[in-house]
């Protein structure tokens, strides 16, 4: 059980304030927040702005004196209010008295006690999930603090391969990029194991490219501005992402593809990773766009210009963005076997439904886990590579067949995808236009 002032520490709230930023110091533990700084070290002219720079004991202390300080500001507010209340207040006035009886005894017992054992680990536990979640999450923490604990320091390990690994995946800029087909071709390449880069994969690479073009037209030149590359996996999964087929990672410009299925059928995801992600967040960029989304657990600002339109397009008085968020708001009222869809990416695929294992797994690589699939910029994606693959016959790498998508669930019919295909079109022609004009500008100034 925990004590009665680790409850009431529940309760209080706190920050460290650094100038006019805050960061929360309970982080999910409280919502509500109050600016302090750690007296201590301030005595000492130390001076830290996030929770994680303190030293054990610091924190120990200064969480304990925080609480007394706190639970006193409490009281005096609880006072003034009971003061100002009319006469018929009785309940809100039953509710302050409970209250500040739960105060009092409370301040009381620290009084008289101090600074408990028992209090001391609770603070002493929420320190090291604190610091522990800093370093795990690529936060500056300061050597010193990592030096106390050997679970610091293997958190700080772990964020090191962490680190090592994703750079080795997805750096656009590292020895193990291949610029062969950079000057013919607008791309980099590599592979996400950093190893050198094999012709035959280049080669695959290449075709891929060819295939979207046939349908978009050329895109190297805008490829080579955006300064693109595009790893290959093997075969395996992008790193880090056992749920995903393909991944485009935007603060990179890297596309990655070449995952494989158990039987080792190519999941063909240059078409929704390249011309679905990379060209909507370009243009997104280009038009000078961001939208908060939610990625994961956590929400991100995002240049995807389906995002954007699909949230403000609507009140733009820009034609072209109104019709692209109506498009996708349409696709996304069209969708097939929505039902379906949402079992499939929670692993409920029902056993009335003629799904093979691979087509399953395919399934679960597209839609991802939860909604995700629904977003505006997944949705355009998917329309894309399915366009792709109505005007393009019997392609083998960047996207499937035509017929392929009409079958399964989170893509469009035959007839529904009749009524937005030219849409699409429009919606494609209008983001390489935007890109196209941002980067010829950007040439005529330099």
């Amino acid at each position: 059980m925990m004590s009665q002032a680790a409850n009431d520490w529940v309760q209080a709230s706190l920050t460290f304030s650094s100038g006019s930023e805050q960061t929360d110091l309970t982080a999910q533990l409280n919502p509500q927040i109050e600016s302090e700084r750690p007296a201590d070290q301030e005595l000492r002219g130390v001076f830290v702005s996030r929770p994680y720079e303190l030293f054990e004991q610091d924190y120990i202390r200064f969480r304990f004196e925080s609480l007394k300080r706190n639970l006193e500001k409490e009281r005096v507010a609880k006072q003034t209010e009971l003061e100002t209340l009319g006469g018929r207040a009785t309940k809100r006035r039953l509710e302050l008295l409970l209250r500040l009886r739960a105060i009092n005894h409370t301040l009381e017992k620290i009084e008289r006690d101090g600074l408990t054992p028992e209090n001391e680990n609770w603070y002493r536990r929420e320190y090291m999930l604190l610091v522990k979640g800093a370093i795990r999450r690529g936060e500056p923490v300061p050597s010193e603090i990592i030096a106390q604990r050997v679970e610091f320091q293997r958190a700080f390990t772990g964020r090191q391969r962490y680190e090592k690994g994703r750079h080795t995946s997805f750096a656009n800029a590292s020895v193990a990029v291949d610029t062969r087909l950079l000057a013919t071709r607008g791309f980099k390449a590599k592979l996400q194991n950093g190893k050198s880069m094999r012709g035959e994969t280049m080669d695959e690479l290449a075709q891929g490219l060819d295939e979207i073009e046939a349908v978009i037209g050329p895109l190297g030149n805008l490829l080579r501005a955006t300064n693109l590359t595009i790893a290959h996996t093997l075969g395996k999964h992008p790193f880090m992402r056992g749920d995903a087929g393909g991944l485009y990672v935007p603060s990179e410009r890297t596309v990655t593809v070449g995952t494989m299925t158990h039987s080792g059928r190519l999941i063909r995801s240059l078409g929704h990773e390249l011309l679905g992600h990379w060209l909507d967040y370009e243009a997104g960029k280009a038009f000078g766009v961001t939208t908060r989304v939610r990625k994961g657990k956590r929400f991100v600002d995002a240049s995807a210009l389906s995002e954007y339109s699909v949230r403000y397009g609507l009140r733009e008085s820009d034609t072209l963005l109104r019709q692209d968020g109506a498009l996708i708001a349409q696709a996304a009222s069209l969708i097939r076997d929505r039902a379906l869809a949402q079992k499939v990416t929670r692993k409920k695929v029902p056993t009335d439904v003629e799904l093979g294992e691979e087509d399953i797994e395919i399934y679960k690589f597209v839609l991802g886990h939860g909604d995700y699939w629904l977003a505006p910029r997944e949705i355009l994606a998917r329309l894309c590579e399915q366009f792709c693959g109505k005007r393009f016959t019997a392609p083998q790498i960047a996207f499937e067949p035509f017929e392929w998508y009409t079958k399964r669930a989170a893509y469009w019919s035959e007839e529904d995808f009749a009524t937005l295909e030219p849409l699409i079109e429009q919606a494609l022609r209008w983001r390489v236009e935007i890109l196209a004009g941002h980067v010829d500008a950007k040439n005529d100034v330099t």
